[in-house]
């Protein structure tokens, strides 16, 4: 798979972008796969009650900016790969590539 390289994004710049739009701070950072999917299940979690697209986007959140971190740090990161083990587990039912790397 391949890795990420936008090391020049800085991490709360990736979190403002995720807050605007769900997944946009991902696709900025190299992960266009991981963020379509978690803007899509963003969107079934919103339409079946607020809460769940409330908690994913909130998970985003955290997410975008552990994997900026990372990336920053020169840490390895794969496009698919997730850092937080709840978003993970509620996008793998859809996302078939998605991998949990703490």
């Amino acid at each position: 798979m391949p890795n990420i390289q936008n090391k020049n994004l800085h991490p709360l710049l990736a979190v403002f972008l995720n807050w605007l739009f769900v997944g946009m701070g991902h696709m900025v950072l190299g992960q266009s796969n991981k963020g379509l999917w978690l803007f899509v299940t963003c969107s079934i979690g919103t339409l079946l009650c607020c809460v769940p697209g409330i908690i994913i986007a909130i998970l985003g959140l955290v997410d975008v900016y552990r994997v900026a971190v990372a990336v920053q740090q020169g840490v390895e990161v794969e496009e698919n790969e997730y850092k937080v083990e709840l978003l993970y587990k509620i996008c793998k039912i859809l996302d078939k590539k998605a991998i949990y790397n703490a």
